[in-house]
């Protein structure tokens, strides 16, 4: 298995792919790397995937509840070896000074002896490629954040690919299942591949068929008491944005953030004309809080700069990384100005409708 294995995220295996690169041609050891993404994301298949780009032994392991657990990985080291580490950021402090230490000097201190005979003995390893995990930046200290050169945060997945997910699952359980079973189980996965993976092994289970089709996959789906949402989408349209409450409206858009990689909420107030939504990025440069203002309204209504020049209030008063206001209309020439003079982004239906489209929405405005 390799990179070219991995169904989406595209701009992470590029950046694997172009950091592995500047180590291979003189046949050097890569460097560590860190992987962010919620659990179920994939980390461990794009991790199996580098390992076997770059012909490297991977081992993997959960968790080190001691030092002398990690020593013994570390002193047994073969050539061109990856240990990888999920969910790195849970390592006891111990832990993280001895493998901060193995990272860094490609040596471990160990004490051999008791008392006044205890001694230091300082042992050699083989360099190796940490790769590590964790849901998020935030969630790691500065000092395990200092061993990565390379961290990448996986992004959403589209309807599309976890779609083609779920036929190259089903072929590697030896099983075929039809379009309509796929795009059922795509949405009912949550967004994670290894979600998908559970949900598949369930149907398999249950339903004993060489294929599964759409009927006995909607039985299984039903009975293991998940919500269906394609086979109503079959039976009835869904309906268009604009027939939608404002508190609808904001619950979509929290669902296209979060496919987008945003981690967003609803806010108390929220259809007050204030701040409807808050949402966290957690990238470099860009990341941080983002506030959003969400206006449904018909495509005849036109957001003025009035509306937009409040809302910008409300983002300079809550420090947020930036302000971006949504709607279902349309934007006046003096509202964009006004926007891009103080820095906010404004998304207008074409723009909604492209956004929606490039994250699994088929939206109807």
């Amino acid at each position: 298995m390799n990179l070219a294995n991995i169904v989406g995220q595209e701009e992470v295996l590029a950046r694997l792919k172009s950091f592995g690169d500047l180590y291979s041609p003189g046949g050097g050891v890569i460097e560590h790397i860190l992987l962010l993404g919620d659990e179920g994301m994939g980390k461990r298949t794009i991790a199996d995937a580098f390992a076997g780009e770059y012909s490297l032994l991977l081992h993997q392991s959960e968790d080190f509840e001691k030092r002398s657990d990690l020593t013994a990985v570390l002193t047994n080291l073969r050539e061109r070896q990856a240990v990888m580490l999920t969910n790195i950021h849970r390592l006891r402090p111990t832990v993280l000074k001895l493998l901060c230490e193995a990272a860094r000097e490609r040596k471990i201190g160990i004490i051999i002896g008791h008392g006044h005979s205890a001694r230091k003995h300082v042992l050699e390893l083989r360099p190796f490629t940490l790769i590590g995990t964790a849901p998020r930046k935030s969630d790691c200290s500065q000092e395990l954040l200092g061993l990565f050169p390379l961290s990448v945060t996986l992004q959403p997945y589209s309807q599309l690919q976890l779609i083609r997910i779920a036929h190259l699952i089903a072929t590697r359980m030896s099983i075929a299942i039809d379009e309509e079973t796929a795009a059922l189980i795509a949405k009912n996965c949550q967004g994670r591949p290894r979600q998908l993976e559970l949900l598949l092994q369930q149907l398999a289970r249950a339903i004993e068929k060489q294929l599964i089709v759409e009927e006995d996959a909607l039985k299984a789906l039903s009975a293991f008491g998940l919500i269906v949402r394609v086979s109503e989408a079959a039976i009835h349209p869904p309906p268009a944005i604009l027939e939608l409450s404002g508190i609808d409206f904001e619950r979509l858009i929290v669902v296209l953030l979060s496919r987008m990689g945003f981690r967003a909420e609803m806010t108390k107030t929220t259809g007050d004309g204030g701040i409807d939504v808050v949402a966290f990025l957690d990238r470099a440069i860009i990341g941080g809080k983002y506030l959003f203002q969400c206006k449904r309204y018909s495509s005849d209504t036109m957001m003025g700069a009035p509306t937009v020049r409040d809302f910008y209030g409300a983002v300079t008063a809550d420090r947020a990384v930036k302000g971006v206001f949504i709607t279902t209309s349309y934007f006046t020439p003096q509202a964009r100005e006004f926007a891009e003079r103080v820095g906010l982004e404004l998304i207008d239906q074409e723009r909604l409708r492209q956004l929606m489209s490039e994250n699994g929405f088929e939206p109807s405005l």
